[in-house]
Order: structure tokens, then C-alpha cells, then sequence
């Protein structure tokens, strides 16, 4: 298992109107800014690469890839999400496709252009918010998206922050085991390339999550 303990926030099978209403009720910023993460991801890539983020969210860090020369879609389960980061996308000028799917619909992989060779999965904060089932098929995924040399970049929750104070208290989250998540990657056709753990990467007002960043690139 990849938890300590029974996952925080609201229960599964009640997320999709949980989001909707989040982003629905001003969870998209018109001017976001990206996470440190993503700051942290753009610095590793050598040219503009083909990008596809799962849990895109507010579209902060789909929106800041593309500002700097990427080919981005963001995939998320909320239609109110999608739908406002495709309207801040055009405000914007960017060409960002989103796209409202779950990580378990059936035919996701055909409808998401990849590019092989050129192809980086990114998923920050996606991982922790999932369940265990998800996250097998998030992998399935990612190994059918990818080719030889694409990557994947990861940052999630540990099991280190479950016991930390929660801004964001009814997000569903579960605390992953950094060594089983990675261990799953490489059973996937990935090796991991960089991996840290700690504090003060994804800091917000008094969460100071204790979390894991990973790059890993596929055989």
C-alpha cells in the first residue's frame, strides 16, 4: 500500500463535485503563477518539448510551459476546471489544449498526441490525489503514452507530511511511499533519474508539505 493511514479530505466518489465546485467558485486564478515545480522541470528541458500534465488543476503550470515554448494539454477530471483554463488560455494568447478526462477512461492514450522521443509526462500534486487504483492505471498509462527517452516528472505528498497541517483540508490526498511509487515506475519501463525528498519545495501559507519530486526516463 502507498498510505499510512486512510486517506484525508472528501471520499472518492465524491471528488468530481468537489472540483467542480472549487473551480467553479474562482479556483482559477486569471493571472497564476507556476510552482516551484514546474520552474524546477523547464530548467531541465533542453528544447520546446511535447508536454501532456495530468491533474492540470488551475492551469498554472500547463499555462507557464507553454508561455516558454512547449506543447502542452492538460488533462483533468473537472469540466469546470477545463473549461475555465481553456477560457484563460485564450485570454492569455497561448495555444493550451485541456482536456476533462478521468485517468481510468477507457481510450484516453488515443486521444492525446504524443510526440516519441519528445514526450514529457508531468504530474505535480496529481499522484497524492488518486487512489491506489488510479494510480496503477496512471502508470499503465504513462508507459503506454511514452517511447524510449520520453520522461516523466512527478511530485507528490509522502508519507513523512501526513501528520502536517493542511491548508487545503478537504482535498481528497493520500501519503505516498516514495520507494513503492518508484519502484512501480521502473516495473513500467522507467529509471529514475533524480529523486529528492523534503520540505520547502511546495510551500503554501503555513503547509509546508513534506514531499517527493521525482524525473524518470523511459528504457
Amino acid at each position: 500500500m502507498s498510505r499510512s493511514d486512510e486517506p484525508s479530505g472528501v471520499v472518492p466518489a465524491e471528488r468530481t463535485d468537489y472540483w467542480n465546485a472549487f473551480y467553479a467558485d474562482g479556483g482559477v486564478a486569471r493571472r497564476p503563477v507556476p510552482s516551484q515545480f514546474a520552474a524546477f522541470v523547464a530548467g531541465e528541458l533542453d528544447g520546446p518539448t511535447r508536454i501532456l500534465e495530468f491533474g492540470s488543476g488551475s492551469g498554472r503550470d500547463s499555462l507557464f510551459l507553454a508561455a516558454h515554448g512547449h506543447d502542452v494539454t492538460g488533462v483533468d477530471g473537472s469540466k469546470a476546471a477545463v473549461e475555465a483554463c481553456s477560457e484563460l488560455a485564450e485570454e492569455l494568447g497561448l495555444d493550451v489544449e485541456f482536456v476533462s478526462a478521468s485517468i481510468d477512461q477507457e481510450g484516453l492514450a488515443a486521444q492525446l498526441r504524443v510526440e516519441p522521443g519528445n514526450t514529457l509526462v508531468y504530474a505535480r500534486f496529481f499522484v497524492h490525489a488518486i487512489t491506489d487504483d488510479e494510480q496503477a492505471a496512471f502508470l499503465r498509462l504513462v508507459a503506454e503514452l511514452t517511447s524510449p527517452g520520453d520522461r516523466l516528472a512527478v511530485e507528490y505528498r509522502t508519507l513523512r507530511d501526513s501528520s502536517g497541517a493542511k491548508v487545503t483540508g478537504r482535498h481528497y490526498r493520500r501519503f505516498v511511499d516514495p520507494t513503492s511509487f518508484n519502484a512501480q515506475a521502473v516495473l513500467h519501463g522507467f529509471d529514475v533519474t533524480y529523486a529528492v525528498e523534503g520540505y520547502g519545495f511546495a510551500k503554501y501559507r503555513e503547509d509546508d508539505a513534506y514531499v517527493a519530486r521525482a524525473l524518470l526516463t523511459r528504457r
